[in-house]
């Protein structure tokens, strides 16, 4: 199967033949419609990668087919081809769906970025394809198709079999506890408790009861003994989420248990075995921490026997559609409802997003769509996103319309506009410091200022 399927629209022979020649490549399957029916009917047979679509045509025109296409539309990429004359209209088409517009007469590298830009996409979704057929089990949860993941799964494998403790970096929602329960699956102590507890979460006044357990009359309301958390994954694995935000005096305690294998319950004098493998997780720079006084260098060095760091989203794109996918089957299934589909600018945001909220953002993003939307092709919208058009993009679309001249002069009247307001800004006001700054005579600064109807403000 060729890596880029390509149709080119227009009711001219030599347009179509100069395209096809310019998009020869291998890989890239270009084919032809003449007019704009064909062009609907062979979009909706074949469903083409990427479409140059004329908008002057006899008959059915540019906006006809993308109007007959409907939401068809948002599952290819439809690039307008128009002359210079009818960038409106362009604009126009752009809003009913199409991606992006070349104007005529165009560059070859124009037309053969634009399907560069679109194979890369085209590519990735057929890597999560892929990715999606191999069995679950395979990547334990951690799904990813990028070299970061493909290293934190082979880590994973290694350090799961390692009789030492670890500690596991990342920013928060980058599936921390997630890698932790896989340490434990994987490892010999799989048939083990696995106990979570969010260290940050319990109060002080109860972290140690919480922790190593209390007796009896220990304290006020310790009505009955409680083992703790060390005791209850005992033969198991503890995880121990957010350790960055222990308070000192519980890190010297928790440091004598990791060294000691003992706890000693409040209240109690008699130390308990425990056989436990302690798994920590924090976002927190430890090594500034350490550097503050906010936590101990000898319990970091005694809690990284093994030491796992999980790259944030924004770091391996490759792996968000994997994501989104993956969350999508699952919310489909719990509501019992076909998987739905996304349409290109859904792709196109998600891709684009910088997810400050790592993969829980995303997952989150994507259960809000499924609950919330019950169309079978989920837009950028849907997903809480919004994807910015070429037109949008453009820092010139305010200008079509304008003759050259009047549309240079208001561009440039803005830009002195704003620069001067800034320097005057950063200046409290001081012409001649601002002067000074821009590299200007204060008087030359001043006569600007009065022909621009600017005044200091401070």
């Amino acid at each position: 199967m060729s890596d880029l399927q390509i149709l080119i629209v227009d009711d001219e022979p030599a347009a179509r033949t100069g395209m096809r020649r310019a998009l020869k490549r291998d890989g890239w399957s270009v084919s032809e419609c003449a007019d704009g029916r064909a062009a609907v009917d062979g979009i909706r047979a074949n469903r083409p990668d990427l479409v140059f679509l004329d908008i002057n045509m006899p008959g059915l025109d540019g906006r006809g087919v993308l109007r007959e296409l409907g939401a068809l539309v948002q599952m290819t990429e439809i690039v307008i081809v128009t002359a210079n004359d009818h960038i409106s209209l362009a604009v126009d088409c752009i809003r009913m769906g199409a991606a992006d517009f070349l104007t005529k007469p165009f560059e070859v590298e124009q037309l053969r970025t634009a399907a560069t830009r679109v194979e890369r996409r085209v590519q990735l979704e057929r890597r999560v394809a892929d990715l999606e057929a191999q069995s679950p089990a395979a990547t334990g949860g951690l799904l990813g198709i990028s070299r970061a993941m493909r290293e934190v799964r082979s880590l994973l494998s290694r350090a799961a079999k390692a009789p030492v403790d670890l500690l596991v970096r990342g920013e928060t929602g980058t599936g921390k506890e997630l890698a932790a329960r896989e340490l434990h699956r994987r490892s010999t102590r799989a048939a083990g408790p696995f106990v979570a507890v969010n260290t940050a979460a319990l109060p002080e006044s109860l972290l140690e009861s919480e922790l190593f357990g209390h007796i009896k009359g220990a304290f006020t309301g310790a009505d009955r003994d409680r083992e703790g958390v060390f005791r209850r994954a005992h033969g198991g694995t503890l995880f121990l989420d957010e350790i960055g935000d222990l308070p000192l005096n519980a890190q010297t305690k928790l440091l004598r248990v990791l060294q000691e294998r003992q706890v000693t319950p409040v209240g109690s004098e008699q130390p308990i075995d425990v056989d436990v493998r302690v798994i920590t997780a924090t976002h927190q720079p430890l090594e500034e921490c350490i550097a503050d006084g906010r936590f101990r260098r000898d319990l970091y060095f005694r809690l990284r026997g093994f030491e796992i760091i999980l790259p944030p989203l924004r770091t391996r794109r490759d792996d968000v559609l994997v994501l989104t996918h993956s969350f999508l089957e699952r919310e489909a299934a719990r509501q019992s409802r076909p998987v739905p589909e996304l349409a290109r600018d859904a792709v196109t945001a998600l891709l684009a997003h910088d997810w400050p909220g790592n993969v829980r953002e995303l997952e989150q993003a994507v259960v809000a769509a499924v609950a919330i939307c019950d169309q079978p092709v989920l837009h950028a919208a849907d997903l809480g996103l919004v994807v910015r058009t070429a037109v949008e993009s453009d820092p010139f679309a305010d200008y079509y319309g304008k003759p050259f001249a009047e549309a240079k002069a208001q561009l440039i009247e803005t830009f002195e506009r704003a620069m001067l307001a800034s320097a005057l800004d950063h200046a409290n006001g001081n012409i001649s410091e601002a002067a000074r700054q821009l590299g200007m005579h204060r008087q030359s600064l001043q006569q600007k200022l009065d022909q621009l109807g600017l005044r200091p403000t401070n």
